[in-house]
Parts: C-alpha cells; structure tokens; sequence
C-alpha cells in the first residue's frame, strides 16, 4: 500500500545491498511474528539472528572495525522501518545498536583492540543511569549495583554499566565522579523483571553486581573525549538516546497501516451498508494524521541532518540545532502519543482486541514515552537558546 509515509527507495529494493535493503527482506517476518514475540516476551532468536546478520547491530559502528559506520539519520531510518514491523523488534535493534555512543571515553586501545579487535558483530546490552556504587581498587573499581531497564532480547557479548565512584572528588560544576563500565556477561546476574504495558518482549530487565572488579581500562568517564572513530560518536553528549524517536515513528505509521486496512472493511454498527473508509468524517480525520505523522517525521530527519552536518563538518552544533534536535525527540514522544490515542478513537471496538496489533502500537507508544528521553528537559533548553540565554553545560 503507497502512503504519505511510503519511503522512496533511491535504488531497486531486489538489489539494494544496504543495510536498510537487508532489513527490508526480515520485515513481513517481524511484523508476521509479533504477536508470537509478546506472548513470548521475546523476540524470536531467528529474527535476532537475521537482524544481525543483516548489519543493524554494527550499522553505527566505525568501518574501520568491520561496522557501516551509518550517520545519525541514517541509522534512525533503519530502526523506524523495523519499528513500523513491530515496536519491540525496534526498540531492541535502537537499545543495542545505539548504546555503544556510551562506551565512546574507554580507552582507545581498550576499543580497537580487546573490544572489537575481532569485528563488530557484537550485541551490547545494560544502563547508562549509574545505579552503581564502585570503589578505587588497584587497577580498577570493584562495583555493585542494581540496574533497571536493560534492554535486549538477546544473550549478549558486554554489558554497560554506569556508576559513581565512592569517595571521589566532585567534578568541576559539583556533580559526582559518575563513570561507565563495560563488563562481561557472566559477571551480571539478569531479574526476571520486565513485565509491562508495552514492549513486552524487549526483556528490558533489571541486573546486578556484586563487587565485581572492573579494571581500569574497561571503564571511561560518563562524559569526555571520544575515542570511536566515526563521526556519530562526536554529536554532544545526552542520555536522550539517538533514536527512540524513530521507535515512535515507526510504530505510528505501522498503527496507520493497521488502521488503512481496517477502513476498508469494519462497517459502522448502525449503517451496515458502508465500511468506515467511506465514510467523509473518518477520511478527513486519517489524512489529518497521516500529515501529522509525516511532519513529525520531517522534524527528526531535519533537526537530525542539522547536527550530523555540523559534526562531518569538523563542527559542534549551536545550542539552538541541538536542542532543536533534543528538544524535537521530547515533542515526538508527546505528540506520538496524542497521534496514538487518536488511531485508537478511530479504530472503534477493534482496537481494544489482544489480535489487533493496533492496540499493540498504543501500548508500545506509550512505554517508550515514559523513558527519560521523553521527559528530559530539552524543549526548556531550547526555549532559553531562542531566547537568547545561555544554557549551563552547552549543548548537552
């Protein structure tokens, strides 16, 4: 079915060899199968197998260590169209392939050798938030910990854990020495917590640490230099992630796909003579959300393309395109779900069903507006930049 929210390839999809391309031939999969990964409360290993294959989990990575080295928009376009599939398909493939943005201050030789020394095709797992406490061993932190949300249907090959060292200094500004940690697997115990209203099968569960020893090298300060050489990594730091915006996105043109096909079938429960796809009220009402849908989609992709230029360009952005791009994200989770429950209202009774994957997409909307991107502060920080204040911390 063509739409406003239709993408136009630049090449033949048959012979399209990008990641994008790869991706597309999974899609019916993930979207056949999404209702399977629910009640599973975990997506399919065959899907995880074929997504990685197929270049989404190295897709951001540097092409020097096997990765697509894919730009911010570039990799968000990725993860929309598996979102548009199943929202906890894209919400897996944005929590794994993004969160190597906060791994970026490890030592340089700690990357390039002992990390990706034998490719890219890792999958990474864990929290930013630092919910460890650690202390000053030598060589390293001994930390401990309890840490919400990490996300990822999968076994994966590090974790990334983010902690306070105890007893340290605060940092210029007051704030406490807050670091990260990549760590091995088998070092995290994994709770069976993640039993939610959405995304249900992103097992987003909590783990912990107990006096585990990290050494030095494996650890980096939560905010400094970047040590990944591709241009993604140097856009200014922010726990909004790169690209939830685009799970989002991707779950409301799935839901107007979904409500498409029910207009040309559910019929009125008093005027059985017509389906509600003719009906004029209900045409003006989806091409309005249709335009909706489209403009926040143009919002990412433009505050996006404004920040990644400024970096290709050896540049940081100004206050104003980085928290025009922040503060975009925090508006597309609002106004997402304003689109979703709109969806919802025209569906009618048929979206209340467990089989209807519309119901799935609000819930899934609304989960991912609950995260902290959706809640950050960005749009204030933005309003003080176009009011010509200074925002502390610069563009972060």
């Amino acid at each position: 079915m063509t739409t406003l929210l239709e993408p136009t390839p630049s090449q033949d999809r048959k012979t399209d060899d990008s990641v994008l391309g790869r991706v597309r031939a999974h899609l019916p999969e993930i979207a056949a199968r999404s209702a399977e990964a629910e009640a599973a409360r975990a997506i399919p290993v065959e899907v995880i197998t074929a997504l990685r294959e197929a270049g989404v989990f190295r897709m951001s990575l540097p092409r020097a260590w096997g990765g697509e080295q894919l730009d911010l928009v570039e990799s968000a376009r990725v993860v929309r169209e598996i979102a548009r599939a199943d929202g906890s398909t894209g919400w897996t493939v944005q929590a794994a392939s993004m969160a190597w943005f906060f791994v970026r201050t490890l030592p340089a030789e700690t990357l390039a050798e002992e990390v990706f020394g034998n490719g890219a095709d890792l999958l990474l797992r864990g929290a930013i938030a630092p919910k460890g406490k650690a202390t000053p061993v030598e060589g390293g932190y001994r930390i401990s910990g309890r840490w919400p949300l990490a996300s990822g249907s999968f076994a994966p090959d590090w974790m990334l854990a983010g902690f306070v060292v105890e007893g340290a200094p605060p940092l210029p500004g007051g704030s406490p020495d807050m670091r990260i940690a990549l760590i091995r697997p088998e070092q995290a115990t994994f709770l069976d917590t993640w039993d939610a209203v959405g995304l249900r099968a992103t097992q987003s569960t909590d783990f912990t640490m107990d006096e585990v020893f990290v050494p030095e090298r494996f650890t980096g300060p939560m905010f400094g230099d970047n040590n990944i050489p591709a241009p993604f990594y140097d856009l200014p730091y922010s726990p909004t992630g790169a690209s939830h915006d685009a799970v989002i996105l991707g779950c409301l043109e799935g839901a107007l796909d979904d409500l498409a096909e029910l207009a040309a079938t559910k019929r009125p429960a008093f005027n059985l003579r017509v389906v509600i796809g003719e009906d004029p009220v209900f045409q003006e009402k989806f091409a309005e959300l249709h335009m909706r849908t489209a403009a926040l989609r143009a919002l990412s992709e433009r505050t996006g393309r404004t920040v990644m230029d400024r970096v290709l360009a050896g540049e940081a952005p100004t206050q104003t395109e980085w928290f025009g791009y922040t503060g975009g994200t925090q508006h597309i989770h609002h106004e997402g779900i304003r689109v979703l429950n709109e969806i919802m209202t025209l569906s009618g009774s048929a979206g209340l069903y467990n089989t209807s994957p519309i119901q799935r997409r609000w819930r899934d909307v609304r989960c991912v507006s609950q995260h902290v991107v959706g809640n950050n502060g960005s749009m204030r920080k933005l309003g003080a930049a176009l009011s010509g204040q200074e925002t502390a911390g610069g563009a972060r």
